[in-house]
């Protein structure tokens, strides 16, 4: 029967049709079979339940009725149905999951496979496969599993999101806590919130005179330049704070608002400015929350995204959150140690006298706090009349960086006056008072100094004893530029048991000669060889021998490079033409 005939009938003709029904009727996958046009010839009850077709309706008519995908209400050209491509090239093919539609128009996910049916044919066999004369196409329902499939990886997308959130807390936290300057932790904080968590992100910042301050932002497309001049003052807090920013900064929680949400309190000056902000950055959806920690509410981080279909969800939340309580602690801890800091330099300071200027000797001193507010505390220096007419001379370093190190040298200091004001001895002697004298009535634990008598000899001319309890060697540097370090050592202060004492100094300070005693912050850099540093110091004071002493101090401070790490004492005695 021809293909006309056979559509003239409206019965189908078994060309590339099943040859075991039986097996096609029980299987559990639908089965149907057409022929080299492209006509339904087998159709099976599970091809009817997945499509809702009897197979009354479908034997004997085209099977893209029934199986092509409509795209849009129309039936593509044939020539463009995947699924009949099979009888075209005789090559098999399959799909894990197409949509068909469904006798009563709802959409059906479908897994499909098709393979031809080749044409009886003497020799067929050995040519490989004579003319097409049908396909079998076999179709099972994928929904489930690809359901299955979908929430799978929506898990696994949802977990990798959890830990790529958990690996950029973590990434935050250690990049913030490295720094105590507070305008680099907010500066660090808004680059790395962005684009991992908005589009855009600020810091406000509460000052402790009052003031506000937006001291970072940041945005993935405006210009360095463009931030520069978001950033600066802010309205005052008004109280009671109405619009968002205020709220948060007033010890509100978390908001999540929208890119309007501002406009509502314009009148508010704060909230004014917030407003302006979110219009240049073109603010869709907005996340505040406080920068707070152990009660108190440093500022607020406000991130956004520009684009429409992004947002913050309960998740996000979290995340924001947990950051910014990060930030808090680091901005606690930060300003809690920019007071010690503060404190102990000023205890340090008040103790560090005006130098006295005897008998034509030059004395000049300078203190440098250390970089890092955890590191001040316990170099000084101290010069004094003694009885007699000589001049004391102390260089000094309690043992420890910190409030308590600064008190510390201030009980060793007032001790080490007392004992030399009116003690005719020699230095070692003075120095093994102190340590009897720290173990009885200080807390100190160790420390090293050089103790130095300069005296004047009735022949006119100086000469110095000292005694050095594990200090940095003091440098004598004539006019002329020699260098000479005082190599005279003896064991730290703090041992009061200590036997065999500590050997004593003695040299001439010829006219014009300069005398040098220092702490180590002077000398001692991380990664730099001790000796090398030395050496350093002594071509520098070389080379400034005959500079004014207030120059030579400014002069070897800069040309030594200090790390910042440690604080830095230095005293210089010129001794006069």
């Amino acid at each position: 029967m021809s293909d006309q005939e056979e559509q003239m009938s409206g019965q189908p003709h078994d060309r590339g049709g099943a040859e075991h029904p039986g097996l096609v009727e029980a299987t559990n996958s639908a089965i149907v079979a057409v022929s080299a046009s492209g006509r339904i010839t087998a159709w099976n009850p599970w091809a009817r339940h997945l499509l809702g077709y009897t197979s009354e309706e479908a034997l004997g008519r085209p099977v893209e009725r029934f199986l092509h995908r409509v795209t849009e209400g129309d039936l593509p050209p044939r020539p463009d149905c995947r699924i009949l491509r099979v009888l075209r090239t005789g090559v098999p093919d399959h799909a894990d999951g197409d949509s068909f539609t469904h006798r009563d128009g709802h959409p059906v996910m479908l897994a499909w496979s098709s393979a031809p049916v080749y044409a009886d044919e003497p020799g067929a066999e050995e040519r490989g496969g004579g003319a097409v004369a049908g396909a079998v196409i076999v179709l099972q329902d994928a929904a489930e599993r690809l359901r299955i499939e979908r929430e799978q990886h929506d898990r696994m997308e949802q977990a990798r999101r959890a830990n790529s959130r958990l690996a950029l807390v973590a990434e935050i936290t250690t990049v913030l806590s490295s720094t105590l300057d507070e305008n680099e932790v907010l500066r660090r904080l808004v680059r790395l919130s962005v684009p991992a968590l908005g589009d855009w992100a600020e810091v406000d910042l509460l000052i402790p005179d009052g003031r506000i301050e937006r001291v970072a932002a940041t945005h993935r497309e405006l210009s360095p330049a463009d931030i520069a001049r978001l950033e600066g003052p802010l309205p005052p807090l008004p109280r009671p704070p109405r619009g968002p920013l205020a709220r948060v900064l007033h010890g509100g929680t978390t908001m999540v608002i929208s890119g309007d949400a501002a406009r509502t309190y314009s009148d508010e000056p704060l909230t004014a400015a917030q407003h302006e902000l979110f219009q240049t950055m073109e603010a869709h959806s907005v996340i505040i929350t406080p920068l707070a920690a152990r009660g108190e509410t440093y500022g607020a981080l406000t991130m956004g995204y520009s684009r429409p279909g992004h947002g913050y969800g309960p998740d996000d939340r979290l995340v924001v959150e947990d950051i910014a309580r990060r930030t808090g602690l680091v901005l606690s801890n930060a300003r809690l140690y920019t007071t010690q800091r503060n404190t102990a330099e000023a205890m340090q300071r008040s103790l560090l006298t005006p130098l006295p200027q005897p008998d034509d000797l030059q004395l000049q001193a300078r203190y440098l706090p250390a970089a890092q507010a955890s590191w001040v505390g316990g170099d000084w220096y101290d010069a004094f009349p003694l009885a007699g007419g000589a001049t004391g001379l102390v260089i000094g370093d309690i043992m420890g960086h910190d409030l308590r190190a600064a008190s510390r040298m201030a009980q060793v200091r007032n001790m080490l006056r007392a004992l030399a004001w009116d003690l005719a001895a020699p230095p070692s002697t003075v120095l093994e008072r102190l340590d009897a004298v720290m173990d009885a009535v200080s807390d100190a634990e160790l420390a090293t100094a050089v103790f130095a008598r300069v005296e004047k000899t009735a022949a006119g001319s100086w000469h110095l004893r000292w005694c050095n309890a594990g200090h940095p060697p003091p440098l004598l540097i004539t006019y002329d530029g020699a260098t000479t370090f005082l190599e005279e050592h003896g064991m730290l202060l703090g041992n009061p048991g200590l036997t065999g004492g500590r050997p004593d100094g003695i040299c001439g300070l010829p006219a014009l000669s300069t005398l040098l005693l220092y702490t180590d912050g002077l000398i001692e850099t991380r990664g730099t060889d001790l000796t090398d540093s030395l050496t350093g110091l002594r071509r520098h004071s070389a080379h400034l021998a005959r500079l004014p002493v207030a120059d030579l101090c400014d002069q070897l401070l800069k040309r030594m490079e200090l790390s910042g790490e440690d604080d830095v004492a230095l005293l210089v005695l010129r001794v006069p033409a």
